[in-house]
């Protein structure tokens, strides 16, 4: 296990015009799993490549355990990569491509034979040993490509996409294999993806990167209920996070409010916390998660207010219904129970908790935070 600090990492590519990291810095703790999560083009896997040593980085510092290894073969690095294509020898037994690295190093055959047993029987594929890539699945070959990198037992592990080739019932499977073997191993891991469901499952902390630059750093939590701005707020989440565009007015007891329009096209009135007050004449948004406008009332009804809403489009899911509705002539996705009997073109009061909202400056689109 090791920490690994990225201080000021930036990266231009010759003749480019614009930066594809801009100054990134993440501190990351010995035996913590951080996933880098973005758009594609967002620098995720560039980031990624750097820490690897297959990039240069113009300027900045990547240091390990204490150690500048900015300028470090990546055979001196001491870490172990796991690829998106899972780069596995064809002509090799599952066997033999677990044990490449540890052959390289020249390791006693008693010894690589007893590791390569361990990590077989971790990874539950002690029965294949002597097969070759060929004649696995995609699931199969991803966990030999995971056990040449655990059979090595570097100081910090690297994944770039791992689950991207699988299937969706794959994906979930391997991503509980991840997970378990982070909770039994304690190992340092970076880990790249575009899938916020990924990131939200795995991670102890998650880096949300867009145009070279963080975004936010925080734990699944504090990303999902607390994020810094609209970007991070609409990709984290499925469904991503309601915008309801408006304007802060004040009442006549000068109490901050908004005014919407359900499908009646009557405007409604509804409160705003009172730290808003501030904000009266400008424009904001309002970001509300689905989960939070439901069939049912909240038990305060200072933050909870319902509007009469058309069912537009109905996505039965299983453990709930995805009801699309319009507010402000906005599209709006509402998490109503299986239960609810509704059928599309019904119209519906739906219950809106402003408790949990989250609210924005529209023209910087950060969060206002009081």
């Amino acid at each position: 296990m090791a920490a690994l600090d990225l201080k000021q990492i930036r990266k231009t590519y010759r003749n480019a015009e614009q930066e594809t990291l801009k100054g990134i810095d993440i501190s990351i703790e010995s035996g913590e799993f951080l996933i880098l999560v973005g758009p594609s083009g967002c620098g995720k896997s560039t980031l990624m490549n750097t820490i690897a040593g297959l990039e240069n980085i113009t300027s900045g510092e990547i240091v390990i355990d204490g150690v500048d290894v900015s300028n470090v073969e990546p055979k001196d690095r001491d870490i172990a990569m796991v690829f998106q294509s899972y780069a596995l020898y064809p002509n090799m037994t599952v066997r033999d491509n677990i044990a490449f690295g540890l052959k390289i190093r020249k390791m006693a055959k008693e010894a690589i034979d007893a590791e390569v047993n361990r990590v077989a029987e971790m990874l539950q594929i002690s029965h294949l040993l002597e097969r070759k890539p060929s004649q696995l699945s995609g699931g199969q070959r991803q966990r030999v490509a995971m056990g040449r990198a655990l059979a090595r037992r570097p100081k910090l592990y690297l994944f770039d996409e791992p689950l991207s080739n699988l299937d969706a019932k794959l994906r979930v499977d391997m991503r509980h294999q991840i997970k378990r073997l982070h909770q039994q191993l304690k190992t340092t891991i970076v880990y790249v993806t575009h899938d916020q469901i990924e990131a939200m499952t795995l991670a102890d902390r998650i880096a949300v990167m867009k145009d070279g630059e963080l975004q936010q750093l925080g734990t699944p939590q504090e990303i999902y209920n607390h994020p810094n701005n609209m970007f991070v707020a609409g990709f984290m989440g499925s469904p991503s996070m309601n915008f309801i565009h408006t304007q802060v007015e004040r009442n006549s007891e000068q109490q901050p409010v908004i005014k919407v329009r359900g499908s009646d096209a009557r405007e409604h009135e509804i409160k705003l916390p009172a730290a808003l007050r501030e904000q009266a004449g400008r424009s904001i948004v309002i970001g509300v998660r689905p989960e939070h406008i439901t069939e049912q009332p909240g038990k305060d009804e200072q933050t909870s207010t319902g509007l009469e809403l058309l069912l537009e489009v109905l996505e039965p899911t299983g453990p709930d219904i995805i009801a699309m509705v319009k507010v402000n002539d906005e599209e709006v996705a509402c998490r109503l129970s299986p239960e609810y009997q509704v059928k599309p073109g019904q119209t519906a009061t739906l219950h809106f908790d402003l408790s949990k909202a989250v609210f924005f400056d529209a023209a910087t689109e950060q969060r206002i935070h009081f």
